[in-house]
């Protein structure tokens, strides 16, 4: 036994001193090993990261809504492509009063908007609705106030700015009661939505200027009629949401005329459609990284391989003199595999290192929680070692079958 462990001890030697003698070169074999270990932690890190992001927004804009969005979904899309205008206000009491559960109703009509003053333009989301919008979307006023119903059902020229929107007009000054042009109309400012920040996708919540639905209708703002693009729901518990989706379908479909042969001329989203949908594209995004790490861990191991190949060219007579000496085939087998082991091992760790490191820089820059995948880290480092293994296989294979009396003779 204490014979085994002065020869492993030997051998451990041996390899350190390679590694140690061979600096740039090793470095170079375990380069794509630390690529593809950094790569895969710091993707899937960053993946956690985003999903946590996007339940975090998705809850702000609160999980038990349900938002009907106007137009025919085609088969294998996952998004509306065709408009149409049979969903208006008529819904509305056909939804409230057909289905239980239903806390507030609110239609919506949402275009693209140029909002501007005599000086600035800024190009926004411009959403014609009414007040229950607001409780619905969790959307509070930081300066003045909402419009009301009263407002609504005088269509009253007024309007409430978001954030970004009231800071680019009017450069951080007070615009309750000025004057701003929405689509050339002039409209009253009344009030400024509280921040919102940037949602899920990026985009800022605050960019967006809202009016009423009565008001834009009368002055064709967003050049609009009776229909709407969309109808946002509040449920009173998230729990009962796949029942309020079931019930409200037939009552649409009755309304809007549609036989049995037609498809739906409207979409139902809940908030765990929205977050299925996120998850699948950082699925999609996370699996391709993948696939690529590997590709490069596969690089490494071939890397490591070659280095083993060209160590042993230039170190025959060492191996010869070692089997003159009484190493056996094993033995010098044992040396390069586990040479080749120590190299895979230490790009893992390094891998590792940089597989925490990068994630947290990344994430603090766009200002994300920074999450690490403990279990890639470690599947990652196992991985690492196995392909060392591996990669060191034929190199030991090729070193123990060399004549040890030509290898002296070198």
């Amino acid at each position: 036994m204490k014979t085994h462990r002065k020869q492993y001890k030997t051998i451990l030697s041996l390899v350190l001193r390679t590694i140690a003698v061979n600096k740039k070169r090793c470095f170079l074999a375990v380069l794509g090993i630390i690529i593809g270990i950094s790569a895969v932690t710091t993707m899937a890190s960053l993946g956690f990261s985003s999903q946590q992001q996007l339940i975090t927004e998705l809850q702000k804009l609160g999980t038990n809504m349900l938002i009907i969005e106007s137009g025919i979904v085609l088969p294998n899309r996952s998004r509306r492509i065709i408009e149409v205008d049979t969903m208006t206000e008529k819904d509305i009491p056909l939804i409230k009063n057909g289905v239980d559960g239903i806390n507030a109703i609110a239609p919506v009509f949402l275009r693209p908007g140029i909002v501007r003053t005599e000086e600035i333009s800024v190009v926004t989301t411009s959403i014609a609705t009414r007040p229950p919008f607001m409780q619905i979307s969790s959307l509070d006023i930081s300066e003045g106030s909402s419009f009301s119903d009263e407002d609504v059902n005088q269509a009253q020229p007024v309007i409430l700015l978001g954030q970004t929107v009231a800071s680019l007009l009017f450069n951080n000054t007070d615009p309750i009661g000025k004057s701003v042009i929405l689509n050339n109309t002039d409209l009253k400012v009344i009030g400024v939505i509280a921040e919102k920040g940037l949602d899920a996708n990026n985009e800022d919540l605050d960019n967006m200027v809202i009016i009423p639905l009565t008001t834009a209708q009368k002055l064709g703002i967003l050049g609009i009629k009776e229909y709407l693009t969309h109808i946002y729901i509040e449920v009173k518990q998230t729990e009962i949401i796949p029942r309020v989706k079931e019930e409200i379908q037939p009552i649409l479909r009755a309304s809007h005329n549609l036989n049995e042969n037609e498809p739906d001329d409207f979409n139902i989203i809940d908030q765990a459609q929205l977050l299925a949908a996120q998850t699948d594209i950082l699925g999609s995004v996370r699996n391709l990284i993948n696939v690529l790490a590997i590709i490069t861990l596969l690089g490494g191991g071939l890397g490591i391989t070659a280095v083993q190949l060209i160590s042993i060219r230039e170190r025959i007579w060492e191996i010869g003199l070692h089997r003159a000496l009484g190493a056996r085939q094993k033995d010098i087998a044992f040396q390069f595999i586990f040479e080749s082991t120590i190299l895979g091992g230490i790009g893992g760790l390094v891998g590792a290192v940089f597989g925490v490191i990068f994630p947290v820089a990344i994430a603090l820059a766009f200002s994300l929680t920074p999450i690490i995948a403990w279990s890639m880290l470690i599947i990652s480092l196992f991985i690492s070692v196995l392909i060392g293994i591996v990669a060191g296989i034929y190199p030991a294979f090729y070193a123990s079958k060399l004549n040890p009396v030509v290898a002296l003779r070198s």
